[in-house]
C-alpha cells in the first residue's frame, strides 16, 4: 500500500482514502470520531493523516496526556511503570497525540502540590500509574478531566482502573508452587503499602488456607523502603528458612536471591522464587526468574483507548477493565523436598 506525504497541493480527505482503500466517508467518520469505524481503522485513518500532512487532523484531533506517577515507583532500577509509560508515549505518537511525563515526588505528593503543568499548560486527559494517595486524587479530580489509573483502583467518581487480577495471580503463583512440592512458603513484599502487593499477599494466604498449610509472619519479609522504593541490598533472614517465596515483583526476588546467594543459600536447589511483573530484569537475574507476565503494551493501549473514549462521551466504557496475565516459567522455581506424584489422567 503506497504511503507518504502528497508532493504538491492540498491534502483531501479522498486523497488518504485512495491510500486506504476506503470510502470517503468512512475517512470522514474517522476523522470526526463518528460510528461505523472501528477502533483500528480509525488508528490508521489518523496514522495516515499525519503522515500525510492534513492539517485538519493535526489541528482537531491532536490530544494532549498528562503521565503522572509517584517517584518511588518509577526507579531506574524497576522497569515496570516506565515501561508502560514507554508504550503509552509510543502509542500516542502513534495516534497522533502527546504525553507529558510528570513525576510527583513524596514531599509534594504530602504538600499537595500538582505538578505545575497541569496548571499553566492545556490537557485533554491524565492517566496516573501506581498508586497515589486518596487526597491527591481528589486534588486531581477537582481538574475534571478524564482519568485513568494505571494498575489500582479508587472509589473517586470520574476515575477509570486498568487492573491486573492480583488477588487471583497471588493465589495462582502459590497454587503452583504448592503443585511443584512445597509446602514451607513465605512472601516478600511490603503489605498494605500498595494495593496490588496487598493483593497478592492475601492471594497468596488464601491458597495456603485451602492447602492447609501453615502461615509463619517470619517468613514474610520487606527488602525495600516504602517511601523511597529503594531495594537494600542485605536483609536478615529467618533462622528456619521455607523452601518458596513469592515475591511481590522482580526487583524484590533479584534482592533477596542476593541476599541469599550471599548466605550460601542457593536458587533454586535450596529456596525457589517466584515473581511479578516478567521485566527485563526477569530474563536476566541469576537465575532467571520465573514470572507473572503482565502485558504493559495492553496497559498503555487500553490507557489511551479509554481517555479517548472518556472524551468523545462514551457511554458504554467499563469503571474497571481487569488485562490478562500469563505465568513464564524459567529457572527460579525447583520441586519442593516432598513433592507428591501428580495424579495419573
Amino acid at each position: 500500500m503506497p504511503s507518504g506525504r502528497v508532493k504538491s497541493g492540498k491534502v483531501t480527505m479522498q486523497d488518504i482514502a485512495s491510500k486506504l482503500n476506503i470510502t470517503k466517508v468512512s475517512v470522514s467518520k474517522a476523522l470526526n470520531n463518528q460510528k461505523g469505524v472501528s477502533k483500528e481503522l480509525r488508528r490508521k485513518v489518523f496514522a495516515l493523516a499525519q503522515e500525510m500532512g492534513y492539517e485538519r487532523v493535526i489541528a482537531e484531533n491532536t490530544c494532549k496526556f498528562a503521565f503522572i506517577v509517584s517517584k518511588h515507583f518509577f526507579l531506574e532500577t524497576d522497569a515496570f511503570y516506565s515501561e508502560i509509560y514507554y508504550y503509552f508515549n509510543k502509542f500516542c505518537i502513534q495516534d497522533g497525540h502527546h504525553a507529558t511525563l510528570m513525576i510527583v515526588n513524596n514531599s509534594d505528593e504530602q504538600k499537595g502540590s500538582l505538578p505545575p503543568q497541569l496548571q499553566t499548560e492545556l490537557f485533554q486527559g491524565i492517566a496516573i500509574a501506581g498508586e497515589m494517595s486518596e487526597r491527591y486524587l481528589r486534588l486531581l479530580a477537582g481538574l475534571h478531566m478524564p482519568t485513568v489509573l494505571m494498575d489500582f483502583e479508587s472509589e473517586i467518581p470520574g476515575q477509570y482502573a486498568i487492573l491486573t487480577d492480583n488477588y487471583y495471580w497471588g493465589y495462582r503463583v502459590t497454587e503452583y508452587l504448592i503443585r511443584r512440592g512445597h509446602r514451607h512458603i513465605g512472601f516478600v513484599g511490603p503489605i498494605g503499602s500498595t494495593e496490588s502487593i496487598t493483593d497478592r499477599f492475601y492471594g497468596y494466604r488464601r491458597a495456603l488456607l485451602m492447602n492447609g498449610l501453615p502461615y509463619e509472619e517470619a517468613w514474610t519479609l520487606v527488602n525495600n523502603d516504602t517511601q523511597s522504593g529503594m531495594y537494600k541490598p542485605m536483609i536478615d533472614l529467618p533462622a528456619q528458612m521455607p523452601t518458596a517465596f513469592v515475591c511481590h515483583c522482580d526487583m524484590a526476588a533479584h534482592y533477596l536471591i542476593g541476599t541469599m546467594t550471599a548466605k550460601g543459600i542457593r536458587c533454586p536447589e535450596d529456596v525457589s522464587v517466584i515473581s511479578f511483573d516478567d521485566t527485563t530484569l526477569a530474563q536476566t537475574n541469576q537465575p532467571k526468574l520465573t514470572s507473572v507476565s503482565i502485558d504493559v503494551r495492553a496497559f498503555a493501549r487500553r490507557g489511551i483507548e479509554t481517555l479517548c473514549d472518556i472524551r468523545e462521551g462514551c457511554n458504554d466504557i467499563l469503571t474497571r477493565i481487569y488485562l490478562p496475565a500469563e505465568l513464564n516459567e524459567r529457572d527460579s522455581v525447583g520441586d519442593g523436598p516432598a513433592k507428591e506424584p501428580e495424579a495419573s489422567q
